[in-house]
C-alpha cells in the first residue's frame, strides 16, 4: 500500500471516528436509575432543540438486524436502516436511559436514515448536571420483556 493511500485511509478512520464523538457538554457516569448502569449527563447547558450529540454505530439492514443477539444497543433509524452501537463505547448518546416517566423525557433521538444517524435534540433547555432520558418507544419494550421474562420491566 503506498503512504498516500495509507494516509488516506487513517484520515478518514480518523474522521469517521471523530463524528462518533459528541461536542462537549456530556459525560457518562451511574444513572440516577437503580440498576440503569451508566447515564449521560450534561456538563453544560444546552437549550431547546439544540443537537446534543449523536447516535451512531455499525449499520445493518433488516436482516441482519434481526440477528443481532443483543438488541440493547440497536436502533432502528428508518426501513430496512437500523444502527448498532452495542461495541461503540466512544458513541455517548449510547449512554441515554429511558426512563419511563411521561414528562422526564428530555431528548429526543431525531432520526436521520439517509445519513445513518440520529441526532440527540434537547426537547426543553437543559441545565448542567441534569441526566439525559429519551423515549425508546413500546416497540423496545416489548422486545425487552420478550428476551427478559424472568425481569419484566412495566
Amino acid at each position: 500500500m503506498s503512504v498516500a493511500l495509507e494516509y488516506y485511509c487513517l484520515f478518514h478512520a480518523l474522521e469517521r471516528r471523530r463524528k462518533y464523538m459528541c461536542k462537549g457538554g456530556v459525560e457518562a457516569r451511574t444513572s440516577q436509575l437503580p440498576n440503569a448502569g451508566a447515564g449521560l449527563f450534561a456538563t453544560k447547558a444546552f437549550t431547546k432543540n439544540d443537537v446534543i450529540c449523536e447516535y451512531r454505530g455499525e449499520v445493518l439492514g433488516t436482516k441482519e438486524a434481526l440477528h443481532v443477539g443483543d438488541k440493547s444497543y440497536l436502533m432502528r433509524l428508518g426501513n430496512g436502516v437500523y444502527v448498532d452501537a452495542r461495541d461503540s463505547l466512544d458513541v455517548m448518546a449510547r449512554y441515554i436511559n429511558d426512563c419511563r416517566s411521561k414528562g422526564v423525557h428530555n431528548v429526543v433521538f431525531d432520526k436521520q436514515p439517509e445519513q445513518q444517524v440520529a441526532l440527540v435534540r434537547a426537547l426543553h433547555d437543559i441545565e448542567p448536571g441534569e441526566e439525559l432520558f429519551a423515549d425508546y418507544g413500546r416497540w423496545y419494550w416489548l422486545a425487552y420483556n420478550m428476551t427478559h421474562p424472568s425481569s419484566p420491566i412495566k
